[in-house]
């Protein structure tokens, strides 16, 4: 419980520092954003519902999500044989 927590605080945080980031010219704040929801979505199952609930609203992310979903299980799949 306590380790879920503090990953949620870190990746909040990380996330927060990526908005921030955002708008400046260097492109440092979606990588940041993008590690920050990254943690968050490690340690929480209500992030990744709300994650999920997002990318099937837009159907953009939707396909993106269905590559990276394919490309895991082809990269399971090879592990196994």
């Amino acid at each position: 419980m306590l380790k879920k927590s503090l990953l949620l605080m870190l990746g909040g945080f990380i996330f927060v520092i990526g908005m921030i980031l955002f708008p400046l010219p260097v492109p440092f704040g979606l990588p940041t954003m993008i590690v920050g929801l990254a943690i968050m979505f490690k340690a929480s199952n209500k992030v990744k519902r709300r994650l999920i609930r997002l990318f099937d609203k837009n159907k953009h992310s939707r396909k993106a999500w269905q590559k990276a979903k394919a490309y895991r299980r082809s990269k399971k799949e090879s592990l196994i044989r």
